[in-house]
């Protein structure tokens, strides 16, 4: 193993899943897309839901085989996993009281 690939565990149990070797450039680019994807989809969300206030989506993804991130969704199968968690908070909205 060298300072430009990590080790990960997928978090796919097909034939190739498991323990995988990655580029850690590989992984970047996918972590900036993933996290560039989900801030398309928190701009178009409300900041308030009903008489509930949306100010923080927490997110977990898993890796794949190929170091792709993803979303596990429905259909997937429950257990222990890593994977990545990401948690986006809402800023405050400045006001002109100051």
């Amino acid at each position: 193993m060298d300072k430009d690939t990590i080790w990960v565990v997928t978090g796919e149990q097909t034939r190739g899943g498991g323990l995988k070797q990655l580029k850690i450039e590989d992984l970047t680019v996918n972590i900036s897309l993933f996290i560039e994807q989900i801030g398309s989809i928190l701009e178009k969300t409300p900041e308030k839901l009903g008489k509930f206030h949306f100010d923080e989506l927490e997110i977990h993804a898993d890796i794949t085989a190929k170091g792709t991130i993803a979303v596990l969704g429905t259909g997937g199968e429950v257990g222990a996993t890593g994977g990545l968690k990401f948690v986006f908070h809402r800023l405050p909205i400045p006001t002109d009281k100051q």
